[in-house]
């Protein structure tokens, strides 16, 4: 490519929040040589060449692509590969990479999306770190992707090195992902700039990290009734607890502690407690107020609420037929009538699926989102079917709201 075609500016028109135009310059000479080749050919409607004559050359096949602001930079570096890096050298961040098997959400998808626009059209530094503190106060999980695309994070920095960001400010941004919970794939690492920030930093980060395992595993015993606490990650506001098979929890003092840590920020958009026993997970959401929303499940619980005549288990579990409702049954028909007859209201800290207790009880099921795959949905009616027709016990006793798997 010679100087003279070198010299292209593109303006790319973008409606901020207000749906006003925003103009963004974009000068193309100072771009290396392997994204300007990654972009040629590409096109789109907010886009106008300026000061070239000729237009951009056309694509291997002959055909244009529009730009999808939501996935910029896979045009020039590519989609992630697919194998993820198995084993982690000593050093590197020890929250493990379990909740990334959770696919996200169809929010988590939106900010995905969002993240990945912004972090494209950001003219400067100032603006990209800005983005990256928008992302983390909505609570979004950084290392949320689907199959075969960049997390929040690594969008982050493939835009670090595609806005051309000095390493003062790689290091800004990186650190603030990493005290979050932020892993990069091994591709992205291996990259000199990047590699090296990223040594450096975690003689910084680590022990902050290892303080934050040690005291959200103590979180979890103190909220134990019964089990132990095998492992604990954070992602940003998203925390994983998983406890042995046969645990049960106090979810108050889960949520409580993480807060108390000072990690939990109570209401955030996205971000949640996830707590995992044996092959089975439920999913807890701090609203607004305080109060517990449940919004998912994968396998079968039991909720025990304190009532005045004792503790009152309602069982929660997917739907296999309609994956996007959670079933919900008393384990105690009679206590319950006993309940409604009193006028007592059940579960008043919490929620299902944004719902009062007392109105997923009566309708039998909410909406919530499955953590695993469709494919255990069969497996877990089953289960249901042989738990239901086995419980023969009453549980009166306890004073605070439970829940263990059944």
């Amino acid at each position: 490519m010679t100087s003279t075609e070198r010299k292209k500016k593109v303006t790319v028109v973008r409606k901020d929040q207000k749906g006003k135009n925003r103009k963004f310059n974009i000068d193309l000479s100072v771009l290396p040589e392997d994204v300007l080749s990654a972009l040629e050919g590409i096109s789109c409607n907010n886009i106008q060449q300026l000061k070239s004559k000729e237009p951009m050359p056309s694509p291997r096949d002959n055909r244009e692509k529009p730009i999808n602001f939501g996935k910029g930079l896979d045009y020039v570096y590519g989609t992630k590969p697919l194998s993820n890096q198995e084993d982690y050298p000593d050093g590197l961040n020890p929250f493990a990479s379990g909740l990334q098997k959770i696919k996200p959400s169809s929010s988590e998808n939106k900010e995905l999306s969002w993240c990945k626009s912004a972090v494209v059209t950001a003219k400067n530094p100032k603006e990209l770190y800005e983005v990256v503190g928008k992302v983390i106060n909505a609570g979004a999980r950084l290392n949320a992707c689907n199959e075969g695309e960049w997390s929040v994070a690594e969008y982050v920095i493939l835009g670090t090195h595609f806005h051309k960001c000095k390493k003062g400010d790689l290091k800004k941004v990186m650190c603030e992902l990493m005290l979050k919970g932020a892993e990069f794939h091994d591709n992205l690492l291996q990259n000199k700039l990047v590699g090296e920030t990223y040594n450096e930093l975690q003689k910084e980060v680590q022990p902050q990290l290892e303080k934050q395992r040690e005291e959200l595993k103590k979180v979890g015993e103190n909220a134990l009734h019964k089990g132990t606490v095998i492992d604990v990650e954070r992602d940003n506001e998203t925390y994983f607890m998983e406890l042995s098979a046969d645990s049960e929890v106090e979810v108050a003092k889960v949520v409580e502690g993480t807060r108390n840590l000072g990690l939990n920020k109570g209401y955030v958009k996205s971000g949640s407690h996830i707590l995992k026993m044996g092959d089975r997970e439920i999913e807890v959401k701090s609203e607004k107020g305080g109060k517990r929303d449940y919004i998912g499940v994968s396998g079968t619980f039991e909720i025990t609420f304190p009532t005045s005549i004792g503790g009152l288990g309602v069982v929660v579990y997917r739907d296999a037929k309609n994956y996007g409702q959670v079933q919900v049954r008393v384990s105690d028909r009679e206590m319950w009538d006993e309940l409604q007859r009193r006028g007592e209201e059940v579960g008043k800290d919490c929620l299902f699926g944004g719902m009062p207790v007392e109105e997923a009880v009566k309708r039998g099921s909410f909406p919530g989102r499955g953590i695993l795959g469709k494919s255990e949905a069969t497996e877990e009616r089953k289960a249901v079917r042989e738990a239901l027709s086995s419980w023969v016990d009453r549980t009166r006793e306890g004073s605070k709201e439970t829940f263990r798997q059944r």
